[in-house]
């Protein structure tokens, strides 16, 4: 790659950290291009050159919030470990950041900001599914699972626990989500097909939080 091509990829991932603050603060709806312009300090000329449309600007923030994510996820999953356990330490962290960005960016779940969560969700399944994909097939490898499309089946995971636990989304009530856990816990065990206790630590998390 070339020294500009490296340049212009670490402008744009810097200007994309900004973003992410715009957008988190104005929320989606109320944020012109004017006003990134603006806010990010540039002309319009090297706005242009970097990004065509907000809708762009949201996915390029989104895509790297989404990237430092998985990133902080993966380094504390060991190589040693069996999936299982792996795959337990999954779970525990997305929960820990999830809950960790819900406190610092409260706007986030503002109906201003309702596209940009949506794009953010999309952005952390296609993100992560990948790293459960290859828990699962190690898993499927020591005969702990069962599953014949391990991508797939991390996706719509993902897709699950991204969306229908979003406690702003739905407004579930904490009397309520007992019940929606040991479902979803019911639910992991049939499509990975696999033991009836390996999710337990799923309720413990919930006694902890609770």
């Amino acid at each position: 790659m070339a020294r500009t091509d490296i340049h212009h990829e670490e402008r744009k991932k810097k200007l994309a950290k900004e973003l992410w603050n715009i957008f988190i603060k104005y929320g989606y709806e109320n944020t012109t291009l004017a006003l990134i312009i603006r806010e990010l300090n540039i002309s319009k000329g090297a706005f242009y050159h970097y990004f065509p449309t907000k809708e762009a600007c949201a996915d390029v923030a989104v895509d790297l919030f989404a990237s430092d994510c998985k990133h902080n996820i993966t380094q504390n999953i060991q190589n040693n470990l069996f999936a299982v356990e792996k795959l337990k330490r999954l779970f525990i962290y997305s929960a820990t950041l999830s809950s960790e960005n819900a406190q610092g960016n409260e706007n986030l779940n503002s109906p201003t900001n309702a596209v940009f969560h949506q794009k953010l969700m999309a952005a952390l399944v296609k993100k992560m599914a990948p790293v459960y994909a290859l828990v699962i097939e190690q898993g499927v490898k020591e005969g702990e699972f069962k599953v014949k499309y391990p991508l797939e089946t991390a996706e719509m995971i993902l897709t699950l626990t991204n969306f229908f636990f979003d406690s702003d989304l739905f407004n579930w009530q904490p009397e309520e989500m007992a019940n929606k856990l040991l479902a979803f816990k019911e639910i992991l065990t049939l499509s990975l097909q696999a033991k009836q206790n390996t999710f337990d630590f799923l309720l413990k998390m919930m006694e902890e939080e609770s």
